[in-house]
């Protein structure tokens, strides 16, 4: 292998909105907020001191305490090293591996630094770009920010740099040949400002031993059981694949929406090349560290045929999975692959549920409306109906909701539409992802709130919107609250903290975790129904994803509370407050989070 390298970067998200409505804020100030550094003093020798930032200062997310690895940066890491085959590529994000460290023990900068980004991100890609660009360095970017807010680029990174055309971006999937196109044109020095791609996953990509994975993450939610709790946090790890990815639907919140039809279509790679990676990861045997998945299709039905193939091909194998994957409730009415789900190793199904009523699903063209109106029951009877099959077949269930929506109400800090979502949650025994109703770049929300000028944070383009990119991990609303919740930021921000405090509480989490142990006890994987110890990793299985879904909590609690000179998201939004109503009623509840 020759000494050349590349580094494959998913950055972390920073607390950056303490500096919204600051006057005359540019990128350049970023970089000093994030590093430390005076950025004015950037140059070619020195870049590396503005590449590390400031971790006191990371804003959590939820991969990081759920354990799962960011698998973009995965796959475009071996498409790479499939390009250049006699180069490494060093996957880095900023906390377990940095870009400094990295660079400085290679002792020459890389051929290139690629950057994968989702919109909560993207103010950490620019932060990053702008000293790599000083050190000469190309820097490709990458993701759905970049794919669906392409003039962002420009706007935010090259009006900053000396050298704009080591600056390219990737619209669309990071495919063979637009990688291969890529790695030719870094090495000829004719870098183009914008590639295409079109084929979101291929085969053989992955595997290389060229790439240099990422130090290990342990399952640290383990660690509320007793006893075993620290072994199993240490020695368990959550792997990470997908057989196929694409979404035919255009849920008006979604960020994927206005994406070309072309670039969102159903993709599918041969149920054998998926089956080979997952005996890959288990070649020397099952073990805690090799039995549990996440696989990411969009909905995991739209595999059709293909999914057929796949589950058969699992239960004809040795393999022994227990996995998660999202999936529509639809899952509910189709009894025979919902068996051949479980016997394949499904264990927990993250389920989009957005909300109780059915004028807010109306109101988001969610999908499921005509199922619920068919059955003639209300939302609540219909999702219970459904996750009960689901449930009583072993496998648990964690739902997302959104709130914020025009028919959520708040009477008191007892009585929200997020009060009533945590009792709906605990009734049925399973886990919850809240969310506010946030305006991701790309979707039809943003571009209708961006022309209406109902964005809370600026209109793109500007540093204030930039900077609000922060908080489209769905934690908190960028755009216009309705009346019913009293256009109030804070309010909705009150419901999501109040029914994932309820729902993920230790108790009742184990709670939960414990009755799904004995579901998956009673219908046990094609594994579990030959051997009592895998019967007993079946049921530990179901703890493990059930526990891993409270971790939402534990998210939400590093981001309310203020520490470490930054403002919690509470004492944030009770200064934005403009309502005197809103205010006198959390002003006793936000002192306890400064």
């Amino acid at each position: 292998m020759s000494s050349k390298y590349y580094i494959m970067y998913h950055p972390i998200a920073f607390q950056v909105m303490d500096k919204v409505g600051e006057p005359d804020f540019t990128p350049i100030d970023l970089i000093s907020y994030l590093s430390g550094q005076d950025a004015s003093e950037l140059n070619e020798n020195n870049y590396l001191d503005f590449v590390n930032f400031d971790l006191t200062k990371g804003r959590s997310g939820i991969l990081d305490h759920f354990g799962i690895e960011n698998y973009s940066s995965y796959y475009i890491a071996n498409q790479i090293s499939i390009a250049a085959p006699d180069s490494k590529v060093v996957l880095t994000d900023g906390r377990r591996r940095c870009l400094d460290r990295v660079i400085k023990e290679e002792g020459k900068k890389p051929e290139a630094v690629f950057i994968t980004t989702i919109s909560s991100n993207f103010p950490t890609a620019v932060a990053a770009s702008i000293p790599l660009n000083h050190a000469k360095i190309p820097v490709i970017i990458g993701g759905i920010h970049v794919s669906t807010s392409p003039l962002e680029v420009e706007t935010f990174i090259k009006a900053f740099v000396p050298h704009p055309e080591l600056i390219s971006q990737v619209r669309g999937a990071g495919d063979s040949d637009v990688i291969k196109a890529l790695i030719s044109d870094i090495g000829k020095g004719t870098l183009k400002p914008e590639y295409n791609g079109f084929l979101s996953v291929e085969n053989g990509v992955w595997g290389s031993e060229n790439v240099i994975a990422m130090p290990e993450m342990g399952l640290e939610f383990f660690r509320k059981l007793p006893f075993i709790g620290h072994y199993l946090a240490k020695n368990s790890r959550l792997n990470v694949s997908t057989p196929y990815v694409g979404c035919p639907f255009s849920c008006r919140f979604c960020s994927i929406s206005t994406l070309s039809k072309n670039q969102r279509k159903f993709i599918s790679r041969k149920p054998e090349d998926f089956l080979s990676e997952l005996k890959a990861i288990q070649k020397d045997g099952t073990s805690l560290k090799s039995r549990f998945f996440f696989f990411l299709p969009d909905n995991f039905l739209l595999g059709g045929k293909k999914l057929e193939e796949i589950l058969d091909g699992i239960i004809d194998s040795d393999l022994k999975l227990n996995y998660a994957v999202q999936i529509s409730i639809d899952a509910a009415e189709d009894k025979k692959l919902l068996e051949k789900m479980r016997l394949s190793g499904a264990s927990h199904f993250f389920i989009g549920l957005e909300s109780l009523d059915i004028r807010n699903l109306e109101y988001i063209g969610k999908n499921a409306v005509k199922g619920i109106k068919k059955s003639g029951l209300t939302v609540s009877e219909y999702y219970s109906m459904q996750i009960r099959k689901i449930i009583d077949h072993g496998i648990s269930v964690h739902g997302a909701f959104i709130c914020g929506l025009p028919y959520d109400y708040f009477n008191s800090l007892d009585d929200h539409t997020g009060r009533e979502i945590a009792s709906f949650c605990i009734r049925n025994r399973i886990g919850i992802q809240p969310g506010s109703l946030t305006d991701l770049p790309g979707s039809v929300n943003f571009l209708e709130s961006q022309k209406e000028k109902t964005c809370l944070y600026g209109e793109a383009g500007t540093m204030d919107y930039l900077l609000a990119l922060s908080i489209t991990d769905l934690s908190e609303m960028n755009r216009k609250v309705p009346d019913s919740l009293k256009n109030s930021p804070l309010v909705v921000a009150y419901m999501v903290y109040d029914a994932v405090k309820r729902v993920g509480s230790n108790y009742n989490s184990i709670r939960s975790a414990l009755y799904m142990a004995g579901k998956a006890w009673r219908s046990p994987t094609k594994c579990g129904r030959l051997s009592l110890n895998d019967r007993f990793l079946d049921s530990l299985g179901a703890i493990a994803f059930q526990l891993g879904v409270s971790a939402y909590k534990d998210v939400g609690d590093t981001l309310v509370r203020s520490g470490n000179g930054i403002k919690g998201t509470f004492e944030r939004l009770y200064e934005f407050e403009k309502s005197r109503v809103v205010k006198e009623i959390f002003k006793e509840y936000v002192e306890k989070f400064k």
